[in-house]
């Protein structure tokens, strides 16, 4: 008698994990494209090098712009930023201590704490949210907001403080600025400014279609990138990660964002964003700053991979929350 319901509420979460996998997977389907070529030997790895600099200089910052400028505002698009980095904070000092009951050595548990906190949330979380929340202009733009000011600046002031305290690595004072002189964090903030500006028809149109070359191409370049010899760096702190980053994070950012007041298509975005795997820059940083880099490049390898399954649960979720 009591199993109907029960079996009613399956059926219906089966029925939406079937509904969110082919979105996500034709945007994943690009990615293969790009490991494909590089099989193929259409393409060669170093070109994703190229793409990512077109990627990160020119069509992504159009992309960001044309997704804030003349959309509305919320205040709840302002606060969502905030509860993705108290999340981090919290996660950041779970891990910690997780790593210290492990004895793992400091370079290894700078690399975790790297890995289990900054996440994909641009070049990924970008994509993603289209597919999950397609023709929702209010999603994209929170999700630029998220990933810009809660994850890239931690990402660059934080995130060097880890890699460089458990590595070997000293930084240099400006590298903690270096973010705010990215093309793609300068066209947020000068969006924002020029929101209620009118500007010629010709720009806006050049500004769209530049920016809708954002997306094939991150994911191009993510499958150049990927490669198994990253992964042979993987070991048993790798389930530590996983699990903060693709199952507390989102989590913790639902829980913080409801008791912030946050709710709608923002907070699903939010928490969507908090889902991604861990970012290749969080691995270049910590390659760069001393902490274990190869460690971290593989968990964003690996995370990947498994995000195809991961996020469509995560998006099917996001159907039930009001």
């Amino acid at each position: 008698m009591h199993s109907k319901p029960c079996e009613k509420l399956a059926l219906c979460v089966i029925l939406a994990f079937v509904h969110a996998i082919p979105a996500v997977i034709a945007t994943f389907c690009l990615m293969l494209l790009g490991y494909g070529g590089k099989k193929l030997r259409v393409l060669k790895p170093q070109d994703s090098q190229t793409i990512t600099a077109v990627v990160t200089n020119f069509t992504g910052p159009a992309f960001a712009f044309s997704y804030i400028y003349g959309k509305v505002f919320t205040g709840h698009m302002a606060i969502a930023p905030v509860g993705l980095f108290v999340a981090e904070m919290i996660i950041l000092g779970a891990v910690y201590l997780v790593a210290k009951a492990m004895n793992l050595n400091k370079r290894t548990t700078g690399g975790l704490m790297m890995a289990a906190v900054f996440g994909n949330t641009g070049f990924l979380g970008y994509p993603i949210t289209m597919a999950a929340f397609p023709q929702n202009s209010q999603a994209i733009a929170t999700a630029v907001i998220v990933d810009q000011f809660g994850m890239t600046i931690p990402l660059f002031s934080i995130g060097i403080a880890i890699a460089a305290g458990f590595g070997s690595g000293k930084v240099d004072r400006w590298q903690w600025l270096s973010f705010a002189k990215t093309p793609l964090f300068i066209s947020v903030v000068m969006a924002l400014i020029l929101r209620g500006v009118p500007l010629p028809k010709f720009l806006t149109e050049t500004i769209n279609m530049l920016g809708a070359a954002t997306i094939p191409m991150a994911m191009i370049s993510l499958g150049l990138s990927a490669s198994a010899s990253s992964m042979k760096a993987i070991k048993a702190p790798f389930a530590v990660a996983f699990l903060a980053k693709m199952v507390a994070m989102p989590l913790l950012v639902y829980i913080i964002t409801s008791m912030l007041g946050i709710h709608g298509v923002v907070q699903k975005a939010t928490i969507l964003e908090a889902a991604m795997p861990t970012a290749v820059m969080a691995g270049v940083l910590s390659t760069r700053y001393g902490a274990n880099g190869p460690f971290v490049s593989g968990s964003a390898i690996l995370m990947t991979i498994s995000s195809v399954i991961t996020i469509p649960v995560v998006v099917t979720m996001l159907g039930y929350i009001k």
